[in-house]
């Protein structure tokens, strides 16, 4: 354990500090470790596959016990009283920080008060950042000649919260609509002061330039005047209402209703809490505040990752503690800032844990063009957790990730003949023939002689015969070959995993891979099946 701090809820708790401490029990022989956290968590699993009471909870639980700080976003109503529960029975219940509409962080603010105005394109890029985070959110997708009119947004936004900032020292999402509108269209009515009276944007420029609250150096306040006086009112009319429309579409929904609340009022809250402890619970259900919630959650996140990724130009202390944030459904939170914020929070000792159903899942809310992005997301997560699954992609994809080897398969062959034939032959045949001979001869002495004869021969024969024959032959042949070919073949997670319940007398199992790992359960394999309580 590393040395004790005081938590931001004020609550002093321990925690793990040595990278290679065990974390998780996987086998008798067989650890997770902080180490492995930091590498990340994905965990795959069907619906009532066990997922989020078996793997989720172990994880959680393990987490909460290492006194890791936490941000836990929250899908299901339910999700809430969960998080509450766990944080009890891990003995963090005093970490808890339940951040619903009662709370605030004003990210502006938050921003600004970090960078100032010398930081202003980091605090502009933010809120680019939120507000196309946003419009995925609610569906909305670029079109062609998108980006002239999100350059022309951003531009803006460069020249309006400097001026509001060094005037008033705080910037409001109104406040920015409030002066976008009401900026001047030709540079004389700056010269007319029952306009500028009634002009958020004349009152803010003259107070920048006679008492300022925040002053700014000369040449950033004569660039900033300049656009102001000369190349905003130089637009063309048309464009120029179009540029302050889109940038009012967009920030309307902070205006109002709960995002207004928690996110551009006071702010209670910051992420640089979870440094020290604190576990902030997101309660803005997605199911019950919607889209707002989605909103909320992914904004804060969003900030969260960015405080990781500067965490260690902090002082030390407040680098030591691992902090994990925790995404069950997380395709509801997914956002392409996770690919790059994978690819360095290791350093930071940040921990992610997403859980969610199948593959498709994730293309279905990024977009179809958007598959490599996220098969490029989850191969981050060195620690892969597939429970049953119904969906053919996702098990595919898993046992491609687990990858083939050598498998002995046997060979044979068995064959049977019969055979048999009858045959019968017959023949018969005669013969017969005549001979005759006669002769004479003479002498000159006087003397002869004479002979003759005659004969004749008959003959006749028959024959038959027949023969059967019948033959039977088996044969059988035995062999075997190697082949390549998955290790874990897919329809393995169709069947072959438990999945809790009483059917299973509350036991979960997983198939658990980790990147270059040899585990000595599982013959040095870079998997096993690994069984958890529910």
């Amino acid at each position: 354990m590393g040395k004790s701090v005081k938590a931001a809820t004020g609550v002093t708790q321990c925690f793990v500090k040595d990278l290679d401490a065990t974390l998780l029990q996987l086998s008798p022989y067989d650890a997770f470790t902080l180490r492995d956290a930091c590498a990340g968590v994905h965990a795959f699993g069907g619906i009532g596959s066990g997922k989020t009471s078996g793997t989720g909870q172990a994880i959680a639980s393990a987490y909460l016990r290492a006194g890791m700080g936490a941000v836990w976003l929250c899908v299901k109503p339910e999700e809430v009283a969960r998080a509450l529960a766990l944080a009890k029975a891990n003995g963090r219940a005093d970490s808890v920080i339940v951040f619903d509409e009662t709370q605030g962080f004003n990210f502006i603010d938050y921003e600004l008060a970090k960078h100032g105005t010398a930081g202003v394109g980091n605090v502009v890029e933010s809120l680019m950042r939120v507000l196309a985070s946003a419009d995925q959110t609610t569906g909305v997708t670029g079109q062609t000649g998108d980006a002239f009119w999100e350059h022309a947004t951003r531009q803006m936004l460069h020249y309006i919260l400097p001026a509001l900032y060094g005037a008033w020292g705080n910037v409001t999402i109104r406040s920015i609509v409030d002066f976008a509108a009401s900026a001047a269209t030709k540079s004389e009515h700056y010269a007319d002061e029952a306009w500028c009276g009634n002009s958020l944007a004349a009152r803010s420029l003259q107070k920048l330039s006679d008492n300022a609250v925040v002053p700014m150096d000369d040449h950033g306040q004569r660039t900033l005047l300049d656009y102001w006086f000369r190349q905003f009112p130089a637009i063309p009319e048309k464009t120029r209402g179009n540029i302050v429309t889109t940038l009012s579409a967009k920030l309307d929904r902070f205006n109002h209703g709960r995002l207004q609340q928690a996110f551009c009022g006071k702010t209670t809250i910051v992420p640089e809490m979870t440094f020290h402890g604190a576990i902030i619970v997101m309660a803005m259900p997605a199911l019950t505040w919607n889209e707002d919630g989605v909103i909320g959650q992914k904004l804060f996140k969003y900030f969260w990752q960015r405080a990781m990724e500067s965490r260690n130009g902090l002082d030390p202390r407040h680098q030591e503690r691992a902090v994990f944030i925790f995404s069950d459904e997380s395709q509801y939170f997914v956002d392409v800032k996770d690919d790059e914020f994978l690819s360095t929070c290791r350093a930071s000792r940040a921990c992610v844990v997403f859980m969610t159903q199948t593959l498709p899942t994730y293309y279905a809310k990024l977009g179809k063009d958007k598959q490599d992005a996220v098969d490029g997301l989850v191969g981050k997560f060195a620690t892969q957790v597939f429970h049953a699954n119904a969906c053919s992609r996702t098990n595919q994809f898993a046992a491609q990730l687990i990858g083939r080897g050598l498998h002995r398969r046997a060979s044979g062959s068995e064959s049977e003949g019969h055979s048999s034939n009858y045959g019968m032959n017959q023949g018969g045949g005669s013969s017969s023939g005549t001979s005759f001979n006669s002769g004479s001869s003479h002498s000159d002495m006087g003397g002869g002689s004479r002979s003759s004869g005659w004969g004749r021969s008959s003959t006749h024969s028959t024959s038959w015969g027949e023969n059967i024959s019948r033959g039977t032959s088996q044969n059988r042949t035995q062999g075997w070959s190697e082949q390549m070919d998955y290790l874990i073949e897919p329809n393995f997670f169709t069947y072959g995993l438990r999945t809790g319940g009483k059917p299973h007398k509350g036991i979960v199992t997983g198939l658990w891979f980790k990147a270059g790992a040899s585990f000595a359960s599982a013959d040095g394999n870079n998997h096993m099946v690994v069984a958890f309580k529910q």
